[in-house]
């Protein structure tokens, strides 16, 4: 398996310790996972700088300027490829792609993973509000920082107060900042042609939160409902953690949302990750994000669920009838699961 920062994705930088603690996180709670299985001989990628996780059988060490080539010979010499990966500078789409073409291979490897079309949406934030508007599912409405750059003053736009930048294939809280006026966010972005690379959306007011799925062939498995908790400093947002299940209250509705997904994607597969905002005021729910990978959340699914969750995904790719074991809602931890259990400093 390979989680893009503790895997020697960034081998040739400077390793930002949030980055690393929640990388860490989260592939430590994935082969904790997969070693109580105990039915695989498990090969980790590891940055040179880091230590070999105990659960690999295996380890392969990533010197600066060897990731991609480590990672193309790594997939072909395993059964099964689990890549947790940020959709930043489109690392996830690439290296998916490559997932994609190793698994095409005689005896290639099985990937833990969806198709192009989920990744390419799951990328980019404008491909992902315009299927989300034709799925008629409710989100946000998203303005190329070139368009914005390139029109006059517009009155309407204004009027919406506070507005957000954001890079077209961010991922989380990365690079995200708020401002005060439409104004203020085109000033910004003119800078060193920012615009090129980010868009603008007006600012929702609501609670912030998120749910975990499977999805397999249109169909989707609820796992999660919760509850984000992220911090404005200046204006720079960060992730200060994640409540699983802290959204109970909204379980019907966010599955509502999940099937809306899955059909709109036919080609997500296994788990899918999808920010929200709740506004709570107007009663409505936009959707923000959808993350064709691991997300924070599972750091606490293992115990919110009372089932193993790499089981669960592993069978929803491998099985060709899966069927979703009988455990409900009512098991799941209700409060302070992974309440500020990862911090983010952007």
């Amino acid at each position: 398996m390979c989680e893009f920062i503790t895997g020697g994705g960034l081998a040739a930088e400077a390793l930002p310790e949030s980055f690393v603690k929640e990388g860490t996180l989260m592939r430590n709670a994935l082969l904790k996972d997969l070693a109580e299985l105990d039915l695989f001989d498990i090969t980790v990628m590891h940055d040179a700088r880091l230590a070999v996780p105990k659960e690999a059988a295996l380890g392969v060490k990533v010197e600066p300027g060897k990731f991609i080539e480590r990672f193309a010979e790594a997939i072909t010499q395993v059964d099964l490829v689990w890549l947790i990966a940020p959709e930043t500078e489109g690392a996830l789409l690439e290296l998916s792609e490559l997932c994609h073409e190793a698994e095409k291979l005689e005896d290639g490897p099985v990937f833990i993973g969806s198709g192009f079309d989920t990744m390419l949406t799951g990328t980019s934030k404008t491909l992902c509000f315009e299927a989300l508007q034709a799925a008629k599912i409710y989100t946000l409405p998203v303005y190329a920082g070139e368009d914005l750059m390139q029109q006059a003053d517009d009155k309407a736009l204004a009027e919406h107060g506070k507005w957000v930048a954001k890079p077209e294939d961010g991922a989380g809280c990365e690079g995200i900042r708020l401002f005060d006026s439409l104004s203020a966010l085109k000033s910004w972005i003119a800078d060193d042609e920012r615009y090129l690379h980010y868009l603008a959306q007006p600012y929702q007011q609501g609670v912030a939160a998120s749910f975990s799925m499977l999805c397999r062939n249109g169909k989707a498995w609820l796992l999660s409902c919760n509850r984000q908790h992220i911090d404005c400093d200046g204006n720079q947002f960060r992730l200060a953690g994640v409540t699983v299940n802290g959204m109970l209250a909204y379980w019907q509705r966010f599955e509502t949302i999940a099937r809306k997904i899955a059909q709109m994607l036919p080609d997500a597969l296994a788990y899918i990750g999808v920010d929200l905002i709740v506004d709570t005021e107007n009663d409505k729910i936009y959707v923000l994000e959808i993350n064709p990978r691991l997300t924070t959340s599972y750091v606490g699914l293992h115990q919110a669920l009372g089932v193993n969750p790499a089981k669960l995904i592993l069978d929803c790719v491998l099985e060709d009838k899966f069927v979703m074991p009988n455990f409900t809602k009512s098991n799941a931890v209700k409060n302070g699961l992974l309440q500020n259990l990862v911090e983010v400093q952007l």
